[in-house]
């Protein structure tokens, strides 16, 4: 199963909101190319910009994809979907 968040910049996935688990894939077939950011045990930082907002009151930008299983392909980690939030959402 892999972990589906909606992150905002200059946070961490686990800061963000998850919105569901899905097969891996799943993911694969629907959240199109899955872009590696890190391994587990590393989370990743959302990339941030100059805003007078903290990044908690900002909107989400980012889709997060977190895979726990040794399954092969992809290797377990945290993954950038190409698609937007909304998108996602639609879909879930």
């Amino acid at each position: 199963m892999a972990k589906i968040w909606f992150g905002r910049p200059g946070t961490q996935p686990d800061q963000g909101d998850l919105k569901g688990e899905k097969e891996i894939s799943w993911c694969k077939n629907n959240l199109g190319p899955l872009t590696f950011l890190s391994p587990l045990g590393r989370q990743p930082k959302m990339p941030d910009e100059e805003s007078p907002i903290p990044p908690s009151m900002r909107n989400y930008k980012f889709v997060v994809v977190e895979i726990e299983e040794e399954n092969g392909d992809p290797k377990p980690g945290y993954y950038f979907s190409s698609l937007t939030p909304k998108e996602v959402w639609e879909k879930l």
